[in-house]
């Protein structure tokens, strides 16, 4: 995750469809991002 999510790098990976993995690497754009917010406890 040195570079954030790859669609074409999961597409590869794991045989996913183009727009599933784009979808994939939105969510985990999102994710990383809500991470990113939150205040460390």
């Amino acid at each position: 995750m040195t570079h954030g999510p790859d669609p074409l790098h999961l597409a590869e990976v794991f045989g996913l469809a183009e727009k599933t993995a784009m979808r994939y690497a939105d969510t985990a754009r999102s994710l990383l991002h809500q991470a990113a917010e939150q205040p460390l406890q």
